[in-house]
């Protein structure tokens, strides 16, 4: 089983609903801040937190924001925190050609129409079957309104009898190899875009525009995860049109440690790098697909000849490798990527 969110668009609300969604959304973010002003106390129920409250808000959505403000510790102020559903308290049913959502507001419960997908349409289909539906937060974004739905749907069978390996690195995101054919992603524009920012947010520290920095951190952040979402998805796709049941990735667990920082490279910088995040994004579409995930110890990927076995630091130069045993040479990212698929390492976990 794995859980997802859908991104689910609300089809076209009147001005007035609009205008609702806007005033449950300041309230809950109002109410919200309030109870990070009083210290977060603890022990809250949608009855005892009358007092915090600027104006009138379910007690559903009272509930859930009490949850949210305790579990966000560090938080000092909320810019805007979305009302929250569970799935007791948000439905979503079939009416004629359309799926529509109901939940409760502060001026009683509405039923609104979805503009869905047909990936949502099959999957809302099987809620309550072989879908499990979660919780739910309604959200703007660019002057549309959307309902995030977490689901949990069954994993499909294993597609293939055939295992890639994805090498990580900074010059290449990822390097795909399955038998000898091999994908790659550069990171010359992900470096760019890190080392345009830094350089940006080191202009705005200096002029003082703290809030200018903020922003550009969060657009920074959401392209890098877009980056990710793409990258993860296109690996995925390639796997599959070639037969691959089993991805094999590095196990990289406290590789950050294991570096020094250089100050000097902003935009390859190791520590900016959001590796763990890419490796959960292919893992989470490859269980989806029905591909199995194993990880294997990074020990000595990239510099064991696949060809005779031969391991040496001396075997790679840069972005090549050479065996100074067998003489066998190619692109050292695409060698590290095909000893991942075969583990020459070992395993070290799988699921």
């Amino acid at each position: 089983m794995e859980t997802i969110t859908l991104r689910i668009r609300l089809h076209k609300p009147t001005r007035t609903k609009d205008r609702l969604y806007r005033e449950l959304t300041e309230r809950t973010t109002a109410l919200a801040n309030n109870l990070v002003a009083a210290g977060r106390p603890k022990g809250l129920t949608s009855r005892t937190a009358g007092q915090y409250m600027p104006a009138p808000l379910p007690s559903a959505v009272v509930n859930q924001v009490i949850r949210d403000v305790a579990a966000h510790k560090r938080v000092e102020r909320f810019r805007v925190l979305p009302p929250c559903f569970n799935n007791q308290t948000l439905r979503i049913q079939r009416a004629g050609d359309f799926w529509t959502a109901s939940f409760p507001t502060h001026n009683g419960r509405v039923r609104v129409p979805l503009a869905t997908t047909e990936r949502q349409d099959r999957i809302l289909e099987q809620v309550g079957k072989t879908v499990k539906q979660g919780a739910a937060k309604l959200y703007c974004k660019r002057g549309r309104w959307y309902l995030a739905l977490s689901v949990t749907v069954p994993a499909a069978p294993c597609a293939g009898e055939r295992v890639a390996g994805v090498d990580m690195g900074l010059r290449y995101l990822a390097v795909v190899n399955c038998e000898g054919e091999t994908l790659f992603f550069k990171g010359d524009q992900a470096a760019y875009v890190r080392r345009r920012f830094n350089a940006l947010r080191r202009r705005m520290g200096k002029a003082k525009a703290l809030d200018a920095i903020r922003q550009m951190k969060d657009k920074e952040a959401r392209w890098m995860r877009d980056q990710d979402h793409k990258i993860s998805r296109a690996i995925v796709n390639w796997c599959l049109a070639r037969g691959v049941g089993t991805i094999r990735m590095e196990k990289l667990e406290g590789i950050r440690n294991r570096r020094r920082r250089d100050r000097r490279d902003r935009g390859r910088s190791l520590h900016s790098w959001s590796f763990y995040r890419l490796q959960q994004f292919i893992a989470y579409k490859a269980r989806l697909a029905g591909i199995r995930v194993e990880w294997v110890e990074a020990k000595n990927t990239s510099r064991t000849c696949p060809q005779c076995g031969h391991c040496g630091k001396e075997n790679r130069n840069g972005i090549w490798f050479r065996c100074r045993s067998c003489g066998y040479h190619g692109h050292a990212d695409a060698v590290g990527a095909l000893n991942i698929s075969r583990a020459i390492s070992g395993l070290a976990g799988a699921a």
